[in-house]
């Protein structure tokens, strides 16, 4: 079943047009020129493409769509970019809202397609807005993020100690995903180091929780069930080389909003990042994470450390096609059902068709050993098609139908578990500003 899933978003290649040239997205603060930047080749629809947001002057020179730091509406429109000058300081937002039509029924569904976790539903998942200053990389700097949002996707994201905990509406929230400062240290190696404390989005992972940072309007198996999607702590990143990036740090335990999430929730991150060659078409990642409450488990299926590791590859086949294969595989000791154990492998294919429309795919497959995930003890499988359609920079269509597929009963409307299968219909709208 794995082979033929897989196999799936190979043949979106087969569809590649000619090339085009491209050019480069602009520094957004073109009066320097930095000696050592983050480099190119990331897509701006992942995580790695909202972390390097954080640095200045560093570029993305990928088709597809336009960045939401690039769409400049607030900087431009609002002359929020004469306001701020020379500091370095931009603000930029969005709003997504979708409907997802299900063969589930209506209601909370049961093991969801996150984010879009309400079936035959129309949500507002997302009214997001960010200040920040990123880091310049050529000199001692210090900076800060804040991405405050509200919507459905606030409410599920909830932290503890969060401004919203708990929410009283599972449809609309606020929540602070960011709050942290940073500061670059021009120590140790010919591109330093990069440090930030406070709250933060996590490093594991390729899609984002934020709208403007993940491919498709629903997430992977992975995404909500093997990984913590923010946390308290602390976090360096040493630019090893131009092509080496080695992140090391310190959380407190499972999605908190300074403070721990148990008495002894302090927990070990951890990721590499390396370019095969300085084109940037090959990039692996590994990631570990391990700590007591390190990732939140099924109700009542908590085990005292949980053990996370990563392992990603994207690879650039062409200015026009890229492709993900991530796995994460994990254990939670001292279960109620003993060590518990998960494993999930996914691949996604992005096709930029034309400079407005890309085509994607997602096939994906998940095991629950003993159910400490999802409370059900059972193997997933999943199939995502979709496109982007960003007829103009401020704005993305993103319809998908996908297809879920259990060894046992997992799905229903209303959260109760009563089909081995599902099929999801959604389009969604993303308006950047």
């Amino acid at each position: 079943m794995k082979r033929r899933i897989l196999g799936a978003c190979w043949v979106i290649a087969s569809g590649a047009v000619a090339a085009q040239d491209i050019t480069p997205r602009a520094a957004d603060n073109g009066a320097h020129a930095a000696p050592y930047t983050a480099g190119s080749g990331l897509e701006s629809h992942s995580l790695p493409g909202e972390w390097i947001e954080d640095i200045d002057d560093a570029e993305s020179d990928r088709l597809g769509p336009t960045p939401v730091d690039d769409v400049k509406v607030l900087m431009d429109g609002f002359r929020l970019g004469k306001l701020f000058g020379d500091t370095g300081i931009r603000s930029f937002g969005w709003i997504e809202s979708g409907y997802t039509g299900t063969t589930s029924g209506g209601g909370l569904l049961n093991v969801q397609p996150r984010q879009n976790r309400f079936g035959d539903a129309v949500l507002l998942n997302q009214i997001g807005f960010v200040l920040q200053k990123p880091l310049r990389q050529d000199q001692f700097d210090v900076g800060f993020n804040v991405r405050y949002f509200m919507g459905a996707d606030a409410a599920l994201g909830q932290p503890k100690g969060g401004i919203d905990n708990p929410p009283g509406n599972p449809r609309f929230g606020y929540d602070f995903r960011d709050l942290y400062v940073s500061a670059h240290l021009p120590v140790l190696t010919e591109g330093g180091m990069d440090i930030k404390v406070g709250r933060m989005n996590t490093i594991i992972g390729y899609n984002g929780f934020l709208a403007p940072y993940r491919p498709f309007y629903s997430s992977d198996y992975q995404f909500f069930y093997s990984q913590d999607g923010a946390f308290t702590g602390i976090l360096t990143n040493l630019h090893v080389t131009r092509q080496l990036d080695v992140w090391n740090g310190m959380t407190f335990g499972a999605n908190t909003f300074f403070t721990k999430r148990s008495a002894n929730s302090i927990c070990y991150i951890g990721q590499v990042n390396y370019w095969l060659t300085e084109e940037n078409r090959t990039r692996l990642t590994g990631s570990l994470y391990a700590g007591e409450n390190a990732i939140f488990a099924a109700p009542g299926m908590a085990g005292d450390f949980d053990t996370v590791v990563e392992l990603r590859v994207q690879h650039n086949w062409s200015e026009r096609f890229t492709q993900v294969v991530q796995s994460n595989m994990g254990w939670d000791a001292n279960t109620p059902v003993g060590t518990g154990s998960w494993y999930g492998l996914y691949t996604i294919g992005i096709l930029h068709l034309v400079p407005t429309l890309d085509l994607q795919a997602r096939a994906d497959y998940f095991a629950d050993i003993k159910g400490t995930r999802t409370g059900i003890d059972t193997q997933y499988g999943a199939l995502t098609l979709g496109v982007n359609w960003h007829p103009v920079k401020y704005l993305e269509i993103r319809p998908e139908i996908r297809g879920d597929f259990a060894g046992e009963r997992a799905f229903g409307g209303d959260g109760e578990a009563r089909y081995q299968n599902q099929l999801t219909g959604v389009v969604s709208a993303l308006i950047k500003f």
